[in-house]
C-alpha cells in the first residue's frame, strides 16, 4: 500500500502496516540498548527477540490491530519495578519520535507519535501517582 494515497480513515495499523510496525520497534530498541541511560531498564531481559514481538504486538493492537493471540499487557506491573521517572519519560519519547520520522513517512509518524505520547502520559501518571496497576487486556 502506499502510505501517501491512504485515508486518514483507516485505522492506523492499516496506514503503517505490520512489517513497519515491526522495523520500528527494532530500530527503536536498537537504540535504547545503546543509551547511555536508558539501556539499563533493559538488563534483565533475556530474549530481545521475544520481548520485541510481544511490543510490536502491543502497537498493532493499538493503532487497531487484531493480535495473533490473546495475551494481557501488564503496562504498569512491568514498568513499575524498574523505577522510571520523568527524565527517563522524556527520554523515551524523544528516541521513540526520532526513531518514527526515521522509518516512516511525516505523517504517518506524527500520528504514531500522538499515540505513544497518550498511552505514555497516562503509563507516567499511572507510576509516579503510585496509582494501581492497569491492564490492556481487549486483544
Amino acid at each position: 500500500m502506499d502510505s501517501g494515497s491512504a485515508s486518514a480513515s483507516e485505522p492506523l495499523c492499516a496506514r503503517i502496516e505490520r512489517e513497519r510496525v515491526d522495523s520500528v520497534v527494532h530500530a527503536f530498541y536498537d537504540k535504547l540498548r545503546t543509551h547511555a541511560e536508558l539501556s539499563r531498564f533493559f538488563g534483565h531481559i533475556e530474549d530481545f527477540v521475544q520481548h520485541e514481538q510481544h511490543i510490536a504486538v502491543f502497537w498493532w493492537w493499538a493503532m487497531g490491530g487484531r493480535a495473533e493471540r490473546q495475551r494481557p499487557f501488564d503496562m504498569n506491573g512491568r514498568h513499575q519495578p524498574l523505577g522510571l521517572n520523568e527524565r527517563a519519560f522524556a527520554q523515551w519519547l524523544a528516541i521513540f519520535r526520532e526513531t518514527l520520522q526515521e522509518q516512516l513517512p511525516p505523517e504517518l509518524a506524527e500520528a504514531w507519535f500522538d499515540l505513544a505520547q497518550g498511552i505514555g502520559a497516562n503509563l507516567q501518571r499511572m507510576m509516579l501517582e503510585g496509582k494501581r496497576a492497569f491492564i490492556l487486556d481487549r486483544l
